[in-house]
């Protein structure tokens, strides 16, 4: 499933004839700040989420009392083996400094840059450092191609549907092999 929504994403998230834009012409660019796990084992009721450069779920490293960011926002990993990997994010949330966030300008669709950033960020993430790299100035230079915002919201609604699916899926398949594990369990014991 992953391999097609790859080979629709190629397919649907560019075209010549659409626009190009600059990152820095659509979005405001920032990052997040230290936040240590002492600070997150404190914390007295933890309920947002703190996103850091790991892929892992989701880029979840813990939760804190309060947030920093509110809305649509686009995050990406700033630094480390997952360097560029982009994520949409919507609600109350925190990133830590090896997080770089995107406040894309209302006339634009934030879900979908985040789906043609997911596309084109690995070609500008410095792999010759010691630890790869995709700091903001690079992003800010980024050009990615754009329709108008009615075949934005089109396309993304077509992807929403496909990830959900993709969703369902996925745990559908981890439901599957949990159950395959406990049973091989108990017909050796």
């Amino acid at each position: 499933m992953e391999v097609c929504r790859s080979a629709i994403s190629k397919k649907l998230l560019y075209n010549d004839r659409w626009t190009t834009y600059k990152i820095q012409d659509i979005a405001k660019i920032g990052r997040g700040r230290v936040i240590s796990s002492v600070e997150i084992e404190r914390q007295k009721h933890p309920l947002y989420p703190v996103y850091s450069s790991q892929t892992s779920n989701d880029g979840i490293m813990g939760y804190l009392d309060d947030y920093m960011f509110d809305g649509e926002y686009i995050t990406w990993t700033t630094d480390g083996a997952n360097a560029g990997t982009v994520f949409y994010r919507k609600g109350k949330f925190n990133c830590t400094n090896v997080c770089g966030t995107l406040k894309i300008q209302p006339k634009f669709g934030c879900y979908f840059v985040s789906l043609v950033l997911q596309q084109a960020t690995q070609k500008y993430v410095s792999f010759n450092l010691a630890n790869p790299k995709l700091m903001n100035n690079i992003m800010a230079s980024i050009k990615i191609k754009m329709p108008d915002i009615e075949m934005q919201k089109q396309l993304s609604k077509i992807f929403q549907t496909l990830d959900s699916c993709l969703l369902v899926h996925q745990r559908t398949c981890d439901m599957y092999s949990r159950e395959k594990q406990y049973l091989l369990c108990q017909m050796f014991i």
